[in-house]
């Protein structure tokens, strides 16, 4: 039986900034089918002619990482069967790793694209317990895909703002920041309120707006959900919006190791574009 052609990738050179792009119109819905001639790049300002585009499905290559701090117990079902739903939206090429934090950090060593495989984790490895502590377990996740190619993404399911640290991992909001932009990680989050959203539990937000910062900066996206929420139509909303990114890249001016900063653009102004805004000159992916 003929084998199906491989995913498309992309490996970028030390002299080439890669970046990944989602487009959505003003009713929020995604746009296909743009070409290179749609967009414009400047790097520093600099307009940068596009030296590699593709519209076509990349590869996925992501850590689902699930809190499982104490204040989820009674909903740890759920949040399994929303990662499972993830889980069984991969295709071929798509690798998953799945990590969990609370009383325990638990990053899984496979990094794999059999469904069987994580799935069995998602029904046996869950334990719920302990505090939130966010940073080290971001910092954890991220080191995991540090050896990989191609977009690496995490997508975190939580509660509630960063709470309480582990033995070992005593990471800040800045350490995981540094790594993130520096290594050009893409963050997504899922915030899964206490209770049914109200003017006074919105004082509350279920993400920490400093992990909203960050996530903002590298192109991703996040999704603060009442407490009985459809988790599964918002995993499904995450995969279709990794499969229906563009790939960008540009050649860097210099390899100074400067912080430069990325704008992306259509020339249809009516339409939103989210990509990473920088990235370290010379260290590119």
């Amino acid at each position: 039986m003929a084998q199906s052609p491989k995913p498309p990738t992309f490996q970028a050179s030390v002299h080439t900034v890669s970046l990944y792009a989602t487009v959505r119109d003003r009713e929020g819905r995604l746009v296909p089918n743009l070409t290179s001639g749609d967009f414009e790049v400047r790097d520093d300002g600099r307009p940068v002619e596009i030296s590699v585009f593709s519209s076509e499905v990349q590869p996925i290559t992501v850590v689902v990482l699930l809190d499982m701090s104490g204040s989820l117990a009674n909903r740890v079902l759920r949040v399994r069967d929303g990662a499972i739903h993830f889980v069984q939206a991969l295709r071929d090429g798509d690798r998953a790793r799945i990590g969990t934090f609370g009383e325990e950090l638990a990053i899984s060593p496979w990094l794999t694209g059999d469904k069987r495989r994580l799935e069995q984790i998602l029904r046996e490895e869950l334990w719920p317990g302990g505090s939130t502590p966010l940073w080290g377990s971001l910092d954890a996740a991220l080191a995991s895909l540090e050896r990989e190619d191609g977009r690496r993404v995490v997508l975190t399911l939580t509660d509630g703002v960063a709470t309480g640290t582990l033995p070992g991992y005593n990471i800040t909001e800045f350490d995981v920041s540094r790594r993130v932009l520096a290594g050009n990680f893409m963050l997504y989050a899922i915030g899964l309120a206490r209770g049914d959203v109200t003017p006074l539990t919105a004082m509350t937000p279920p993400l920490d707006p400093r992990l909203v910062r960050l996530i903002e900066r590298t192109g991703g996206a996040h999704f603060e959900l009442a407490d009985n929420a459809d988790l599964e139509a918002t995993f499904s909303r995450v995969a279709d919006e990794l499969r229906r990114q563009y790939l960008i890249g540009f050649t860097q001016a210099a390899a100074d190791g400067r912080t430069r900063k990325i704008d992306v653009r259509t020339r249809d102004r009516a339409l939103r574009v989210r990509a990473r805004d920088s990235y370290v000159a010379g260290g590119a992916r």
